[in-house]
């Protein structure tokens, strides 16, 4: 690999400002994945077919599972930085 490459790919990994635009754009997808979540949630409230009240109950724990996984990115980046 040329030194030049190997200088930009360390240039890249060192660079603080990309880390704040990484959780930024996490920021913003949770805030996105929230809204949907409780969209999701209301819309479960008020179905009273069981097929698509199931249907509804896993796009909510999966929407959960990844919100949660999503925080947990968010923290580390916001401590890097």
């Amino acid at each position: 690999m040329p030194p030049e490459k190997l200088i930009d790919k360390l240039f890249r990994l060192l660079d603080p400002g990309r880390k704040k635009l990484k959780s930024e754009r996490i920021r913003d997808l949770l805030k996105k994945m929230k809204k949907q979540e409780r969209a999701t949630k209301s819309k479960l409230k008020k179905t009273k077919e069981r097929s698509k009240h199931k249907r509804l109950a896993t796009k909510i724990k999966i929407l959960h599972t990844q919100r949660k996984k999503a925080v947990k990115r968010y923290r580390q980046l916001k401590n890097k930085c």
